[in-house]
Parts: structure tokens; C-alpha cells; sequence
């Protein structure tokens, strides 16, 4: 067979490789547009002006997008060029999502230097903070917290940031934060240019960072920064988020006055408690404790780092007491409450019911006493009377046993309905005091079918098995199945102060599938207790895998890749996946709850419910790689920021009308 060339073949060969520029062009334009572009960048408007450099909306001729682009001023002259060129460096260097992210540096056709950055909306902190559309006080504590979350990082990295304002923190309607204007930031024990003399005259305008002598922003610099050659640490950044943290509360920054008032004021550290001056913004003492603290007037005695500071109004948020507050017994009992508002009322309800039956069974006996005692002398009196007086004595005795039995299966009850509302809101605190009332109602009854149910069950849950067969339920118990875990396990004696290993728990849950299949919300107590029984908590995902493996009835039911140090999870599944008990015993909360996490990834071959996520304190969920979404009914996702899906897969109004959150959350469709 002889080979003939095509010469169609030859035709479209040299018609692709010989194009000259019309036919390149009409072929490829965006490619010959971007080869064309003169300039890289378009100068756009003017959208702020610093001490130092000017930030302008930019038009990238290669990417086709707005960016924001600082430029020096042009009445700074090569004396401010290295402290631009540091500030764009140092950025760059600093990777965080609370952090203005730097994109390109460099020296344009005038041989100034200028650098871009992500291009944000125009709202600031300082916006959110004050004036009549303020946001709520919550809200304004969540930014501030991940503004500590921003400078935490660079802490670590060692670099402090010296102008900390809410004029450098851009926030936005959909959560995002940022912390910009890095330009006096430094590392931890660099010297600092221009301590011994000004690199020109700049008076401060409105609050316009300060250069020279004295570098940061009035009203928010720490003592240090006001003297000349002080150490300026991370401390001095505490100092500030204090100033901030004060603005937020009062709608007022710390320090008012004249130029040389502030300065004064700042060297002292002569703050005006918050809750004194400002009375009417009623703000709490615990808050005002926090701000006092973080601007003390000596490094030392403000927060050691700023996580400490963080974590401070975190524990606020959740009801708990701050540090700074040194709060007093009666403080945190009344925390304590706030917190548990319905197992506190139930034990409540169920310390003045034992105590009005208590009151009533003394007064019982008292009373059986006197009858007996005036039968007595009836006898004595009228020896013919004698078979008259014992009957009524032991007529009153059952009638006084009768009432220790009825208040043994009151207290039974009551320790059940505790058990039942409580065990999964604070259960290391429910089964405590569940258990006091079995211990009570015991005392008075030990031979109560219900009191021994009420005791085995507590035991089980604890997997104090060991206790557990020492007084075992009847056959016929609605609970005797449990009798078959228990015999698995005799060996299991563990208490609130002595808990199983992971590996143990794991082993445990496996086997328990394999024994009776039926008691999910069993299994969920368990581990609910657990994990709130455990002092550190630490490599937990095997236990929830195993879990899940018991809800979902198979094995190797979900992959859970679980980062603590980043606060990730993702949950890998080949088929249909339930991550939520729905009954009347089961919580009606995600199981995924036993693992902290912010950001949230579900790879799903099967149906996935986006609703037995219920009750997750996740900022970022994923469910772009889900292949069927099943929306059986609404979530709550309180802190939910942003939700990733692929393009296509879900209307995003179906998503926002079954997914509820505290403020708007973003769909991303990458």
C-alpha cells in the first residue's frame, strides 16, 4: 500500500503555524490583546490618603479587575521609600485570611515604588462601630476577635503591627475582616529608623498615623510607643486592641482632647473606666475588666498574648466569667445558671420538691410519734382499750412507709426527667446531680424497680459496667438489653474522673453494633458524656467515626480527616450518610459536634442532609463535591460566613431559605 500525502493536512498546518498578525488575531484575541497592553495597571480614583502613601482603585490590564494600589505621596520624598518598600514586604510575608493579602510590588516610570493589594469595600471598623447604623454589640465582639485572630498570627511570625486602629481593620456585610496598613509593623527586636530623628515635619491630621519621633495613631498607641527609644512589643499591640475593644463598647475612643491632651493622657495610660463615663451604654463589668486590663499602664500588666485577650471575650460570649473580672463565687453561680438556664431550673424544681417531701415525711413521722406516744398511754390508762391503740399504731406505720415509697419513685422520676432533658445540654453536670437524686431516692428504697432502673442506666452511661451488673435490672426491664453490653464489658468500671482511652471507646462502639444495632441514642448519651466528662480532649475523630459507623449501621460508614490545628474537617463517604439522631431519645444535633472545627468539607457518593448539621458552629461549609443534596428540613448554622457549591448542583435561594444563620452568608460556585 503506497502513502499519499493529504494535502488538506499540509494546508492546516501551515495555516497554524504561519499566521501573521491579522490571522493570529482573529484566531486568538484575548491572547494578542494581552500582548498588546502598554501598561499593566490604569490609575483609577483616589479612595484614601495616609501619612505616607495614597490608595488608589486600579485597573489591571492582564487580569481584567479592579484592584486597590498604594502609592507613596508625592510630597514624600527617597527618605520614606525604604519604609514603603518594608511595609509591602512584610505584608506579603504575612499569609492569614485576616490579613490584607499583597500582590505585586514594585518601582513605576517616575522611579517611585508602589505595591497592590485585594481591592474591599469602603467600610472599616471604625464605620460599624458608631454613628446610627452601628452594628450590635455581638457582632462588633466577633470581628474584634478575629482582628485578634489576624495579629495572633503575626505574633507568631514575629512582627508587631504599632498602629492597631479601627480606621486599619476593613470589615464588610458578609463577616470578612481584614487588618491593613502595615506600614510601622516590624519584627520583634528590629531596631526601628528614625527614633533619633524626624524624617520630616508631619503633623497629624484627624487620626492620621504619627511619624517621626513618636510613630502610631493617637488615642490608640500604647505608653511606650509616646516615649522615644521604649521597648514596643506585641504588649503594645495589646494596648491597642484594648483602645479598640473600648471603642466598640462606648462608640468613643479612649482618649479625647486637644493634641497634646491625648499625648498626656497616653503616657499615663489615664483612661476613665468605660462604665463611668459612659453609663448609659450599659456595659458590662465584666467587658469594662477586659478593656482596663489590656491598657494598664505598664507592659507587664496587661494580657501576656493576645489568644489570652481573645479568649477572654470568647468565654463573655458563651456565658462564662473573664479573668479580668476576678469574679466571685456568687458571679459564676449566676453565670453557671445563665448558661443552663433549663437543667439549673429542673434541678431547682427538683431540690425544693425533695424538700417539701422531706419536710412533709418529717412531719409524718413527728405526728406518727405523738400518735404513738398518746396510744401508749391509752394502754396504760385502759388496759381495756390496749387492741384499740396497737391497731392505730400500725395503721400509722404503713401509712408512714407508704410515704417513704412514694417519695423514693418522686425522686426516681425526678431524676429520669432530668436525665432526659439534660444530657445532652451540660450531661456531665445532668448525670451528677441525676445521680444524687438516685442515691436519695435509693436510700429510702432500695427494693424500687424504678430506683434500680434509674441506677443501672446512670451506670451504663458513665460505662461503669462493673457497677452496673452489681445490681443488674430484671429481665423483663425495658432496659435488659443494655444487660448485654454490660456483659461485654465487665471489666468497664469507668467513673467521671476515670475515663477509657479512645482506642478503648472505639472498640467499645464497634462491638456494641454487633451486639443490638437499636440503641443509637444510647450510644450518643454515652459518648455524649464522654466528651464532656474528659479534662483534655484529644484525638477524638476515631470515636465519632465509630459512632457514626453505629448510627449508619456499617462499617467504614465515613472517612473523617479532622485538623484541629486548623480547624478543618472533612467527611469522606461512599454512600448515603446520616450525621444526626431524629428521635424523641437522640439530641437532633450533628454527631460531628465531638470535634472542633470553623470550616467544614462533605464528599458524598450518596444523599447527603445538609440538615443534620443542626446546631454546628462551622463559618465555611462545602458541599460543592456532594453528589445529591437532601434538604428535609431547615438547619441552624448561627456562625455560617460562606458555603461553597458547584455550579448548578442547588438554587442558591433554596439554600438560604434551608439554612439559617445569624447574618448573610456568601455561595460560592468556584
Amino acid at each position: 500500500m503506497t502513502f499519499k500525502p493529504d494535502h488538506r493536512l499540509i494546508d492546516a498546518y501551515e495555516e497554524a503555524t504561519l499566521l501573521d498578525e491579522k490571522g493570529l488575531e482573529g484566531l486568538c484575541p484575548s491572547y494578542t490583546e494581552l500582548t498588546e497592553a502598554d501598561t499593566r495597571y490604569r490609575d483609577g480614583e483616589l479612595l484614601g490618603k495616609g501619612a505616607v502613601k495614597e490608595v488608589y482603585r486600579t485597573f489591571n490590564n492582564h487580569t481584567k479587575r479592579w484592584i486597590a494600589m498604594a502609592r507613596l505621596r508625592a510630597d514624600r520624598g527617597a527618605e520614606f521609600y525604604d519604609l514603603f518598600v518594608h511595609e509591602a514586604w512584610l505584608t506579603a510575608s504575612l499569609s492569614h485570611p485576616n490579613i490584607i493579602t499583597v500582590h505585586d510590588a514594585g518601582i513605576d516610570r517616575d522611579g517611585r515604588p508602589f505595591f497592590t493589594m485585594d481591592l474591599k469595600g469602603k467600610s472599616n471598623l471604625a464605620d460599624r462601630a458608631t454613628g446610627k447604623a452601628a452594628a450590635g454589640r455581638r457582632e462588633l465582639l466577633e470581628i474584634f476577635m478575629k482582628v485578634c485572630d489576624a495579629v495572633a498570627y503575626a505574633h507568631s511570625r514575629g512582627v508587631v503591627h504599632l498602629d492597631l486602629k479601627p480606621e486599619n481593620i476593613q470589615t464588610d456585610e458578609f463577616g470578612e475582616v481584614l487588618v491593613c496598613d502595615w506600614g510601622l509593623a516590624k519584627m520583634v527586636g528590629e531596631t526601628e529608623e528614625g527614633e533619633d530623628e524626624m524624617p520630616a515635619a508631619l503633623r497629624p491630621i484627624d487620626n492620621m498615623t504619627l511619624m517621626g519621633q513618636i510613630k502610631g495613631s493617637l488615642g490608640y498607641m500604647s505608653p511606650e510607643q509616646v516615649v522615644p527609644g521604649s521597648v514596643k512589643d506585641h504588649r503594645s499591640d495589646i494596648f491597642a486592641l484594648g483602645c479598640i475593644l473600648h471603642l466598640i463598647l462606648t462608640g468613643k475612643p479612649p482618649f479625647l482632647g486637644t493634641q497634646e491632651e491625648i499625648l498626656k493622657a497616653t503616657r499615663g495610660a489615664e483612661m476613665v473606666p468605660p462604665r463611668n463615663r459612659y453609663p448609659d451604654r450599659h456595659i458590662p463589668a465584666a467587658l469594662e475588666a477586659v478593656v482596663l486590663k489590656a491598657t494598664a499602664l505598664a507592659p507587664d500588666g496587661r494580657y501576656a498574648s493576645v489568644p489570652a485577650l481573645r479568649h477572654e471575650i470568647s468565654n463573655f460570649l458563651e456565658g462564662y466569667s473573664t479573668l479580668a473580672e476576678q469574679p466571685g463565687f456568687f458571679r459564676e453561680a449566676r453565670l453557671f445558671i445563665t448558661r443552663n438556664r433549663l437543667p439549673a431550673a429542673i434541678v431547682l424544681f427538683s431540690i425544693v420538691a425533695l424538700s417539701v417531701v422531706s419536710v412533709l415525711f418529717i412531719q409524718h413521722l413527728e405526728r406518727q410519734q405523738r400518735v404513738t406516744a398518746i396510744e401508749r398511754e391509752r394502754a396504760e390508762l385502759f388496759e381495756t382499750e390496749a387492741e384499740v391503740a396497737t391497731t392505730l399504731y400500725h395503721d400509722e406505720l404503713e401509712r408512714s412507709e407508704q410515704e417513704r415509697i412514694d417519695l423514693a419513685r418522686k425522686l426516681a422520676t425526678s431524676a429520669s426527667d432530668l436525665k432526659k432533658l439534660g444530657i445532652f445540654v451540660r450531661p456531665f453536670e445532668t448525670v451528677r446531680e441525676a445521680r444524687k437524686l438516685v442515691d436519695s431516692a435509693y436510700a429510702l428504697n432500695s427494693d424500687s424497680a424504678n430506683v434500680q432502673l434509674q441506677r443501672f442506666s446512670l451506670d451504663c452511661i458513665c460505662l461503669n459496667f462493673r457497677d452496673a451488673l452489681a445490681d443488674p435490672v430484671q429481665p423483663q426491664s425495658d432496659l435488659a438489653d443494655y444487660l448485654l453490653f454490660a456483659k461485654a464489658f465487665p471489666d468497664f468500671d469507668f467513673t467521671e474522673d476515670h475515663r477509657p482511652s479512645t482506642g478503648q471507646l472505639h472498640g467499645f462502639l464497634e462491638r456494641a453494633r454487633e451486639i443490638n444495632p437499636n440503641r443509637k441514642a444510647l450510644m450518643e448519651r454515652m459518648v455524649a458524656y464522654d466528651y464532656a466528662a474528659r479534662s483534655v480532649v484529644e484525638n477524638y475523630a476515631p470515636v465519632v467515626e465509630a459512632l457514626l459507623e453505629y448510627v449508619n449501621q456499617r462499617k467504614s460508614a465515613a472517612e473523617l480527616d479532622h485538623h484541629p490545628e486548623g480547624s478543618s474537617l472533612v467527611l469522606r463517604s461512599g454512600q448515603n450518610i446520616r450525621l444526626a439522631i431524629w428521635d424523641k431519645w437522640g439530641s437532633n444535633e450533628c454527631l460531628l459536634r465531638f470535634l472542633p472545627f470553623r470550616t467544614f468539607k462533605a464528599v458524598v457518593d450518596g444523599r447527603f442532609y445538609p440538615g443534620d448539621l443542626q446546631g454546628l458552629q462551622v463559618e465555611t461549609l462545602d458541599l460543592s463535591e456532594c453528589k445529591t443534596l437532601v434538604f428535609n428540613h431547615p438547619v441552624d448554622l448561627p456562625l455560617l460566613r460562606k458555603v461553597v457549591i458547584r455550579p448548578g448542583q442547588i438554587e442558591a435561594q433554596t439554600l438560604r431559605d434551608s439554612i439559617h444563620a445569624n447574618g448573610r452568608f456568601e455561595i460560592v460556585e468556584p
